[in-house]
């Protein structure tokens, strides 16, 4: 009977795991770039619109602007922090790292780059009455 206990003690510990870890959120595709590879492949006045469907699949947004067609990509990756973990603290106070990263491209009205943007940077996200 103690072998039960202590499988059900560590499977509950495995299920409290994998449901407080991470998430993400956004393109997938732009989860896997860099500055440096978003470089390499969007070449202004050269690429266009199929091409970069093709690299990162639909955009999270489209809009128009005095003919220019805009695409915006988002994805945002969340890891808890340890406080989290700490009996009694985690009920009143949740933290988390976020990676975040942001590319806005802007296309002229034959469907190429214009221009484009791309930011990453990290933040910490809190909530919870304790904060």
């Amino acid at each position: 009977m103690r072998t039960f206990q202590r499988l059900s003690l560590i499977a509950a510990f495995s299920a409290v795991a994998l449901l407080a870890g991470c998430a993400s959120a956004g393109n997938e595709a732009l989860s896997k770039q860099t500055g440096a590879t978003l470089q390499e492949h969007i070449e202004k006045d050269v690429t266009t619109k199929a091409q970069v469907q093709a690299m990162l699949g639909q955009p999270q947004s489209v809009s128009f602007n005095n003919g220019q067609e805009q695409w915006t990509y988002n994805f945002a990756h969340a890891t808890p922090t340890a406080v989290n973990f700490v009996p009694i603290v985690n009920l009143f106070v949740h933290q988390a790292n976020v990676d975040h990263k942001m590319l806005v491209i802007l296309f002229n009205k034959d469907g190429v780059v214009q221009d484009y943007s791309y930011t990453h940077g990290q933040s910490v996200m809190r909530s919870g009455i304790g904060q």
